[in-house]
Formats: structure tokens, sequence, C-alpha cells
């Protein structure tokens, strides 16, 4: 296994200003408003509100890839650990970042995990998250209340990218406890970006004041290394576009 694991900025490198969210939370907030909300304890209708609240890619977006959401369900089985106004936030910051590659994210899928999903403490909770469930040409993403740190143990991680035993194939492990950008991170990961010390990049995990972190991005560099990494992820036919 070759984990690529994200603690927590101290900087506060992964706080992001309330304005670029506006957007997608107004939109779950008027889904959310307008649409009826599944019973209590209807967990397959919760998922299937969650999907529809999140955005679609913009039309404009030449490449749209798909999310497969997995959630855990809460101690009882009566709900899910995510909330939908939480991962529009993720999306709208992954879409910001990936757009000077002209590559949108769209969750195209959502399913249930055991509550036992709900916290993430070694490698082999890593590996079996994913166990048989990895399925299709989309990006798979796997939603916990807790994440362990495994390197060193003792603390925890808000993200981390993952691989299937003995395959290049990565899937994303991302805490409930993630701020904004987290998942922007970890897709980097997917299109092979290691951890960096450009100092504009999200990549870098070391704390520092300069440049603000609402001006963070993926570097210039980073951006063309993603470029061919897009079109081997679709020659290869690990991901495939949505069709709209």
């Amino acid at each position: 296994m070759a984990p690529l694991a994200d603690r927590p900025d101290r900087s506060g490198a992964f706080h992001d200003s309330l304005g670029r969210v506006a957007r997608p939370l107004l939109l779950v907030a008027l889904c959310a408003g307008l649409a009826p909300g599944p019973a209590h304890g209807d967990v397959d209708g919760e998922l299937a509100a969650l999907t529809a609240a999140l955005p679609a890619c913009e039309p404009a977006r030449p490449h749209c890839l798909g999310i497969q959401l997995h959630v855990p369900v809460v101690a009882g089985g009566d709900g899910l650990i995510a909330r939908a106004d939480w991962l529009a936030v993720q999306l709208a910051e992954a879409n910001r970042h990936f757009a000077p590659i002209d590559v949108g994210f769209q969750v195209v899928g959502a399913d249930r995990l055991p509550a036992g999903a709900g916290h993430v403490a070694t490698p082999a909770d890593r590996d079996a998250v994913a166990d048989g469930r990895l399925t299709g040409k989309v990006i798979d993403v796997f939603i916990t209340g807790q994440l362990d740190d495994v390197d060193p143990p003792g603390g925890v991680i808000r993200g981390v990218t993952w691989r299937v035993r003995g395959s290049d194939r990565k899937y994303v492990i991302l805490s409930t406890a993630a701020p904004g950008r987290v998942l922007a991170h970890e897709l980097g990961h997917v299109f092979g970006l290691p951890h960096s010390r450009y100092a504009i990049s999200i990549m870098n995990k070391q704390p520092r004041t300069e440049p603000p972190a609402e001006q963070r991005t993926f570097a210039a560099a980073e951006l063309a290394a993603m470029r061919p990494a897009l079109r081997r992820l679709l020659r290869d036919q690990v991901i495939a576009d949505v069709p709209r």
C-alpha cells in the first residue's frame, strides 16, 4: 500500500471564504426546502435526496467525471453521517480548482455503508471499506466520521487517497471533519500529484502564511502534470466522462 494521507493544516490553509461556496449552499438549501424530505429512518430516500441536491457539472466544462459516494449510516441505522451542504462545499471547491484543466466532478450515485465504517482506524479498515464496492469508471469517495492516522499512528487526518492492494486503482476516504479544500487535494493525488512545496499549492501541507489560504490552488506545474494524467485515465478507461 502507498497511502497519501493528509493531516490538518494548522496554518489555516484549508479554510476558505464563504463567498465561493455560497452558490452551492444556496442550491442545496433550495432543493432541501422545495422537495419533500425522506421519512425518518428512510436511508435509501436520504441517499437519493442527497445525490439529487448536489450540483451537476457546468455544461461548458469539456470533461465531467463521475463520483460515487459511499456514506455510513449513523449508529442505529436511521440516517447518514454526512450532510448535503458539507458535500456541496467539497464538490464546489474541487470543481473550482480543477477548472483550469477543463475538468468538473459530479456525484452520480451514493450507497450506504454500515455504521462501523464511521471510524476508519487501521490500514486493514482502509482496505475493508472498499472491498467489493469499487465498480464502474468513476472515482469512489468513501465518507467516514473519523479517519485515524497510521503514519505515524496516534492522530487523526482529514482525508487519504488509498490504493487497492496489488492494483493501481485509487480511491478517496474523506472525514466529515474535512474543511472544504480536502476533496480537491485528494483528487490531486488521484491524478498522480504528490505533496509539494509550491507556496501556492493546495498539495503543500507545510504551515505558511503566504499566499493567503483563499488564494491557494494547484501550481502551474501541477496543472501541467495533470493534463496528461487525465488523458491516461480516460484512455485506460479507469474513469469516463458522465453522459450529458
